[in-house]
């Protein structure tokens, strides 16, 4: 089978490997249509995530056809199709029992090796899903792949930062970062918010941005904005979704007292300079979030069939599996802004 291999820093092979075979009665095998690339993908793409194993098939957003599965592997049967959840969790640790399957003791995240236990990921013709009876769930008849596919990560992901946000009718929202992920942030609070402001420095992101009903502006466009909007207030709730200390530091001016900042966006510097004192006198709320696909993921899929949700409408390039080298350097240069490999 083919398998999308990072072979070195900015590396991107499509190699032949062996195809994936049942390890436990948990596992199961899906065949692939469709995988996004994700901006965590590009982590270690850079070489930024520590430990990360050469080699490592990536992806962790894909839908397919389930081919075998093990004994314990109930309510799914071969034929169907399916999407993952990006993280396994194994419903027995103290998190899973509370509820909170993100934090699992065991956890393990799809296409990713060294900060969590290596597991190849979906950006292949073949993968292995363990704990598949918590990882796989069943797409519905009426449900695109393409919108299918949002649901594995992003989609769970800007749904659960709008909930952080504690976002009420009728509110003010700011999204910082039109990326995959902020987008998804913009689909699920327009709606809800009476409108919903967002923020990117790339025009065709902010024409999404649009699309998707936000008033889109440039980042140094951002603060009159949001007073214009608010008549000087600050918004009621700011999603952080870009993952840079500008936005983050942004988000403290941006939003009014007693708001709240909803982070999405991906994090790792231990040092952050937080305004401290702008937090105090503005009472501010911070939060961050990782997405819940297992918790979110039938609500979803009914938004979906229920044309509340459209996300595929962000998809901007289709590309074969064969050419993921030049769709990684197309979407790491901001030329593609969500990318999905087809098994064509």
């Amino acid at each position: 089978m083919r398998a999308v291999k990072l072979a070195g820093v900015e590396q991107i092979e499509v190699r032949s490997t062996p195809d994936p075979v049942l390890q436990d009665d948990r596992d199961a095998i899906v065949r692939v249509t469709h995988t996004a690339i994700c901006g965590a993908d590009l982590l270690p793409y850079h070489g930024y995530t520590p430990g990360f194993e050469t080699g490592t098939t990536l992806g962790h957003e894909f839908v397919g056809i389930l081919e075998d599965a093990g004994d314990r592997v109930g309510g799914l049967r071969p034929g169907q199709r399916v999407v993952n959840t990006s993280m396994t969790s194994d419903g027995t640790c103290a998190h899973c029992r509370a509820g909170r399957p993100t934090q699992c003791e065991s956890r393990a995240l799809f296409g990713y090796s060294g900060v969590y236990p290596r597991l190849e990921g979906g950006q292949a013709d073949l993968v292995r899903i363990p704990r598949a009876d918590r990882c796989l769930w069943p797409v519905p008849e009426d449900v695109s792949d393409e919108d299918a596919v949002f649901v594995a990560d992003i989609l769970p992901t800007g749904f659960l930062a709008i909930e952080r946000a504690r976002l009420g009718t009728g509110d003010l929202a700011v999204v910082l970062g039109c990326g995959p992920v902020g987008l998804m942030a913009v689909l699920c609070a327009v709606g809800p918010a009476r409108r919903v402001i967002a923020v990117d420095g790339i025009p065709a992101r902010r024409a999404l941005a649009q699309k998707l009903g936000a008033v889109a502006v440039e980042p140094s466009e951002a603060a009159a904005a949001v007073a214009a909007a608010s008549g000087g207030l600050g918004a009621d709730a700011v999603i952080e979704a870009s993952g840079s200390h500008a936005a983050l530091s942004a988000s403290l001016e941006l939003v009014r007292p007693q708001g709240t900042i909803s982070v999405v966006g991906a994090h790792f510097e231990p040092d952050f300079p937080l305004n401290n004192l702008l937090m105090f006198e503005k009472e501010i709320t911070l939060t961050f979030s990782i997405g819940n696909p297992g918790r979110d993921r039938e609500r979803l899929f009914a938004m979906i069939q229920d044309g509340v949700l459209r996300p595929s409408e962000i998809i901007t390039d289709t590309v074969s599996l064969d050419d993921a080298a030049q769709a990684y350097r197309a979407f790491d240069a901001r030329e593609a802004t969500k990318v999905v490999l087809t098994s064509a």
